[in-house]
């Protein structure tokens, strides 16, 4: 039988004053940003807290103020 030693990946650290290159959306009315996913009608918003993108804005609104966030199909 062999033995193996694992080893951790060393942890990635982001540069201090680097502006963060996620893609996000400013609410017009209240000005909460989320993060964006997708393009179009298959946009998918996150809070910006939520790093493993798994809690999407499932209602299409600002979790803030209520107003409609872009990309309904308005069909």
């Amino acid at each position: 039988m062999s033995s193996a030693t694992l080893i951790a990946p060393p942890e990635r650290h982001v540069p201090q004053g680097k502006p963060d290159s996620r893609r996000t959306y400013a609410c017009p009315e209240c000005g909460h940003v989320l993060r964006v996913s997708g393009l179009g009608r298959h946009r998918v918003y996150f809070g910006l807290d939520d790093e493993r993108l798994v809690t999407p804005v499932m209602n299409r609104l600002c979790p803030v103020c209520g107003h409609g966030l872009p990309g309904n199909n308005t069909r």
